[in-house]
């Protein structure tokens, strides 16, 4: 009964980060002003190569990426997950090994159909780690690369920071 629940749970969360993905504004949110004497040097250090527009950065598919840390915590064992260029994913979660599709936008990530796991159970601190890996996994997370590392930020909070393995 509890496994019927949860999966008509995760369906439903898979669900509605297809529709929050459909639905999220193509165009980016202006950023906030900065304070008065505030420097905006950053920025256009960036994109002085292309002349101020954003260079595209396509997403690192057929690479591994091994988590880092969940919120700023690293995990008590090691999690990964991989993307190939058709948007067939699998990983590990902590307890449980994962294959699904994913929809790769410009910025934003998120499942096609609910990931596919293995059945095991999960318990005490794991269990949270692996908790926060979904939440932020399945939220239609928005996708970064800063080098070797791949971050994913999701939708309503929480933050999932991988590096490329060898």
């Amino acid at each position: 009964m509890i496994d019927a629940m949860n999966r008509i749970l995760l369906a439903l969360a898979a669900s509605l980060c297809a529709i929050a993905l459909a639905a999220a504004p193509s165009a980016a949110k202006s950023p906030a002003k900065p304070p008065k004497g505030a420097e905006q040097k950053q920025p256009e250090d960036e994109n002085k190569e292309t002349g101020g527009i954003p260079r595209y950065q396509p997403f690192p598919h057929n690479q591994n990426f091994v988590l880092k840390e969940i919120n700023g915590k690293a995990p008590p064992v090691e999690m990964w997950i991989s993307i190939d260029s058709t948007g067939r994913a699998n990983g590990f979660s902590g307890c449980k090994n994962w294959s699904g599709i994913f929809i790769i936008g410009p910025n934003r990530l998120g499942p096609r159909t609910m990931p596919a796991v293995n059945e095991r159970k999960c318990e005490g601190p794991l269990a949270a780690f692996e908790r926060d890996y979904w939440a932020v996994l399945l939220s239609g997370p928005y996708w970064d690369t800063k080098g070797d590392d791949l971050i994913l930020k999701g939708a309503q909070g929480g933050v999932l920071h991988f590096q490329r393995s060898l």
